[in-house]
């Protein structure tokens, strides 16, 4: 049977969306159950400005079960109505890997006038995002990090707010630790004072060796010196998405270091190889 106590406030938290366009790529992969979204916000892709028309067409995503980045098929269709239970609309998302034919997905869109949430998806957010994540970040965190990197997605995406928390706040601050440890010769700040720093001074004293946009984010990372302990389920998991995405920026930055060393490394090789064959000339 169907639980009420599971329907969104549709109104009050419709209101507080942002005005951001949300993509179709984000709902499907990235958005939890039950996150309401304000129609007004979806990136509309067609002329029909119906829920049946948004999921349709194709999306690029990466393929968990086969471990590649892929195009899905998406096809859509209604299910059934529920008026007395707070939505019209009810339908059924079916994506089909166009490489893999035989690695489908599963997503079940409720919606009304104003609004649409997912109730439902197979495989779950955590299994999509986790071969991803796997993919991307292997080289840059090690096992232990990486299994609480995963715990944490799966528990937000059962809607555990405070255990998810809990792993994301400990990568984070070992992230920025690594940080402070590579950059303290150029810091004019002792360990001890850097210690006692609260979280967002933290990031503002290692502003120039972060990701501009973490930067940015600064008053949202305030929170984490209260601890987690004074924070209910409901705001861990609104803090969730942000503080998520500032590993992941921290990350991508390694990535891109990685990538111009490498490169450096690649270029003075061949510089020194043509050099030796000149010299034979």
């Amino acid at each position: 049977m169907w639980d009420n106590n599971l329907m969104p406030n549709t109104e009050s938290e419709s209101e507080n969306q942002e005005n951001s366009p949300v993509s179709l790529h984000t709902i499907l992969f990235d958005t939890p159950l039950y996150d309401v979204i304000s129609l007004n916000n979806l990136d509309w892709r067609g002329d029909d400005d119906t829920v049946g028309e948004y999921f349709s067409g194709r999306v690029d995503a990466y393929s968990a079960k086969n471990h590649i980045d892929t195009t899905y098929e998406i096809k859509s269709w209604s299910v059934d109505t529920h008026y007395s239970l707070g939505f019209d609309g009810f339908c059924k998302v079916k994506l089909t890997c166009v490489r893999k034919p035989d690695d489908i997905l599963y997503f079940f869109i409720a919606s009304n006038d104003d609004v649409l949430w997912k109730v439902g998806q197979w495989p779950s957010l955590a299994d999509l995002s986790f071969g991803e994540i796997g993919k991307k970040y292997a080289k840059q965190m090690d096992r232990a990090d990486m299994q609480e990197f995963k715990k944490a997605i799966g528990l937000a995406a059962h809607g555990v707010g405070a255990g998810s928390f809990v792993y994301l706040r400990r990568i984070f601050e070992k992230l920025i630790d690594e940080t402070y440890q590579s950059a303290k010769k150029g810091l004019e700040i002792s360990d001890a004072d850097f210690l006692k720093s609260r979280m967002d001074e933290k990031v503002m004293t290692l502003s120039q060796h972060l990701p501009s946009q973490l930067v940015g984010m600064k008053k949202i990372y305030s929170i984490l010196s209260d601890g987690v302990h004074n924070l209910s389920e409901e705001e861990c998991l609104a803090i969730f998405p942000a503080l998520k995405l500032s590993i992941e920026l921290i990350l991508d930055q390694k990535i891109e270091t990685d990538t111009k060393k490498h490169r450096d490394k690649l270029a003075q090789k061949q510089i020194q190889a043509i050099e030796q064959s000149l010299r034979r000339k």
